[in-house]
């Protein structure tokens, strides 16, 4: 009886566990152990957890203590530590590198052409003009032909004219440098269904010779449609070089080989000055520097070039020759150059006709006559560069680009027209 009643008594004396309700069961391998109806995971301690030992430090700080708010670094941890904060920075930071990119190499170039477009257009920066190209009179060449007008009956006209019966249909296929590519230029001709008696006119921004390999055949097909075309530096360049064998009576005869002494483009040049016969060599000296088309609707006054213009300049002050190789400009003295390193001369003629047409909308009412539209090529590494008032048609045909033919129509009417050339540079 005595050891049944030390059981209770043990129970009732243990403070710590005065909640529990021991009950004893029979069981096969635990008959003497009791069970407690309340589980045991109560009376687990958590001392294995991380931070335990510091949780109860912290419970037996004082006050003070448990109000003081936590160190910087701790905060800059715990924010860092945050999945979708990281996120946001992520984003924000390429967002800002992008936006950074995007401004040093498009946005800011932009803006500091465009700075420098009006400041060189802007006739109260200059106080002395006496340095800058068209101040003083053009230099003279004996037996180039500066300037020549187009014949008014080939220029297209007003289309409600045609309609009415007025005038009949007119088109203008400008041809950009065709460099001896007779083959391409009658597929380009193909396509656009030219038609020299139904009312259009063939015209060819200069560079007809020379690199290619029909030079004579592209001159004969010119001429064979009575075109127009501008003298470009490669027909300067030939038709001098023929001058010079003329007098050297060394026209006729042969070079010889690689002990000439003669580069192969020398060579090469030599070979297409021979080619040429008397009437091909002076329907060639007969194309002028500036063909001035005239008027035609929707694109005001209509002139072509082979390389480009200066702008604020009259035709008659242009320079011959730069006119036949500019492809940049300086933006202060206005002096054109061959070197592709600089402003480009038809973004500043483009900017500077643009400026011209909004200075009269208020006082004129077409302003349009006014402007100037100018057609060209020379500039291949540019390729086909199309704008309201520069039209860029050399796309490269000699060396595997395409032969391109801007059509001008009735009232203006602009189509691009072009054909796949073969790459004779590398064959």
């Amino acid at each position: 009886m005595a050891s049944r009643d030390s059981h209770p008594r043990d129970f009732e004396t243990n403070s710590a566990d005065k909640d529990f309700h021991p009950t004893t069961t029979h069981h096969p391998s635990y008959s003497n152990q009791p069970q407690y109806s309340r589980p045991l995971i109560g009376s687990a301690r958590n001392g294995w957890q991380p931070g335990a030992h510091e949780g109860s430090r912290r419970g037996s700080s004082s006050p003070a203590d448990d109000i003081k708010s936590p160190g910087w670094s701790q905060m800059a941890l715990s924010v860092n530590s945050a999945p979708r904060l990281r996120r946001l920075v992520l984003i924000y930071a390429t967002l800002f590198i992008f936006a950074w990119i995007g401004w040093r190499m498009l946005l800011s170039p932009r803006l500091q052409e465009q700075k420098s477009l009006l400041h060189s257009l802007d006739p109260t920066s200059r106080t002395d003009t006496s340095g800058r190209i068209g101040a003083n009179s053009s230099p003279q060449f004996d037996g180039l032909v500066q300037i020549r007008t187009l014949h008014p009956d080939l220029v297209p006209g007003d289309i409600a004219g045609v309609k009415a019966g007025k005038s009949s249909r007119k088109r203008l296929i400008i041809v950009g440098d065709v460099h001896g590519c007779k083959e391409e230029l009658v597929q380009l001709l193909e396509k656009v269904s030219f038609n020299q008696k139904g009312g259009d006119h063939l015209i060819l921004v200069g560079d007809l010779i020379n690199k290619g390999p029909d030079s004579t055949g592209v001159v004969n097909l010119a001429r064979q449609h009575a075109a127009s075309s501008v003298r470009g530096n490669h027909e300067d360049r030939i038709l001098l070089l023929r001058q010079e064998m003329v007098k050297t009576k060394t026209l006729t005869t042969h070079d010889g080989d690689e002990d000439s002494g003669f580069s192969s483009r020398e060579l090469g040049e030599r070979a297409v000055a021979r080619s040429l016969s008397d009437g091909q060599a002076q329907w060639l000296e007969n194309c002028p520097v500036i063909l001035d088309v005239g008027q035609v609707p929707g694109m005001g006054q209509v002139v072509v070039v082979h390389a480009g213009l200066v702008p604020g300049i009259e035709l008659e002050k242009q320079d011959p020759s730069s006119v036949m190789t500019m492809r940049t400009i300086d933006s202060d003295t206005h002096v054109p150059s061959p070197k592709k390193k600089g402003m480009n001369w038809a973004k500043m003629f483009d900017k500077h006709q643009s400026k011209l047409y909004s200075s009269l909308e208020t006082s004129t009412e077409d302003p349009l006559p006014n402007t100037m539209t100018v057609v060209y090529g020379h500039d291949a590494s540019t390729s086909l560069s199309i704008r309201t008032f520069t039209k860029g048609l050399d796309s490269g045909c000699v060396k595997g680009g395409k032969l391109t033919a801007l059509v001008i129509e009735d009232g203006g009417k602009q189509s691009i027209v072009q054909v796949s050339c073969r790459d004779y540079l590398k064959e």
